[in-house]
């Protein structure tokens, strides 16, 4: 998927709240230009530490507690997330 479908699934009031986070996680991976290493690679780019460890702290959650609670962060604090990093990353 593009980043553009998912961060409007992430911003989607409708969808449940993990969803949105998920969805916002699924943008940042699409921005990221060495999806091996993504957190690696955005911090390279120039992502600050605080961003960086929210976005780590992000994957953690995809990867071994989604799409269950707690949830890491707000949705609307993983769409902030996202679109700092798509900015980062030379989007539009």
């Amino acid at each position: 998927m593009r980043y553009d479908h998912l961060i409007a699934d992430a911003r989607d009031a409708e969808l449940t709240e993990s969803t949105r986070v998920r969805a916002a996680f699924d943008a940042i991976y699409c921005c990221s230009p060495d999806l091996e290493s993504m957190v690696q690679s955005l911090t390279v780019l120039g992502l600050n530490a605080d961003d960086a460890s929210l976005v780590s702290r992000l994957a953690d959650w995809v990867l071994n507690v989604a799409p269950l609670g707690p949830l890491p962060m707000s949705p609307s604090e993983a769409v902030a997330l996202a679109e700092r990093v798509h900015k980062l990353v030379g989007g539009t």
